[in-house]
């Protein structure tokens, strides 16, 4: 094997996980990781964490989240509250994509 192919075989993407939504319409940041969701996937947990951190500081705005209630209304599923959607930001993590709570557990 050529370096060069060790080197690209050592490359690991990073996903932002953002926790699923129970029954009641609220963030189930309980639930096991393998029924989070992948919203981004990064090159490194550097620039995962940076935008994690800017999504936490940084809220939607109130016109942001009637778009995003108004799209989640139309594929027939029931919007967060602003403060569940604030609150599933700040549960959400950063994860290596071969973190082994990724694969769902054999029964």
């Amino acid at each position: 094997m050529k370096l060069r192919h060790g080197a690209a075989l050592a490359i690991v993407a990073w996903y932002l996980m953002i926790p699923p939504i129970n029954a009641d319409n609220r963030v189930d940041a309980g639930a096991p990781l393998s029924k989070w969701r992948k919203s981004v996937s990064f090159d490194s947990a550097k620039e995962c964490e940076a935008s994690l951190k800017d999504s936490i500081e940084n809220p939607m705005t109130p016109s942001e989240y009637q778009i995003a209630a108004q799209a989640t209304l139309k594929a027939k599923m029931h919007p967060l509250s602003k403060s569940e959607m604030s609150r599933r930001m700040e549960e959400s993590v950063c994860v290596s994509a071969d973190d082994p709570r990724l694969k769902p557990k054999a029964k």
